[in-house]
Order: C-alpha cells, then structure tokens, then sequence
C-alpha cells in the first residue's frame, strides 16, 4: 500500500473523466464532474462531522437556565 488516502479520489476522479469523456459530449461532461465533484466533497464533510468527538456541551440537553424565561416571546399587539 504505498498510496496515500489522499491519492485514491484523485485517482478515481482522473479514471471517471477519462471514461466520462469518451461516452458523453465535452459541455456535459464538465457539468456531470462538477456534480460529482460537489458529492464528493458533501460526503466527505459528512463523514469528517461523523468522525469528530462531540464536545460534551453539545451532546446532551441544554442545561435548564436559572430564569423564568418564556419559551414563545409574546404576541404584540398590532394597532
């Protein structure tokens, strides 16, 4: 395994245009790899939050606030 994590979707993206290209017209072909592109990052992104420990202040419920403050604000009137 003398190939980094990094290297393996840039592989994979360079194969997909070669492939891409032969089958589908070139103005295509650059819209359908943008689109893959902006998959591929939104997966990533998923799996990077996914993969972080949670702070243990985001983790549960809020801790219940010492006031006696509404959850609804109150209606205004409107003259």
């Amino acid at each position: 395994m003398s190939d980094s994590i990094g290297e393996i979707p840039l592989r994979i993206f360079e194969e997909a245009a070669r492939q891409v290209g032969k089958v589908v017209p070139p103005e295509a072909a650059s819209h359908f790899l943008a689109a893959q592109r902006e998959l591929v990052l939104g997966i990533t992104a998923l799996i990077e939050h996914g993969s972080r420990p949670a702070s243990t202040a985001t983790r549960g419920r809020r801790a219940p606030s010492g006031g006696s403050r509404a959850r609804r604000p109150r209606r205004v009137p409107v003259d």
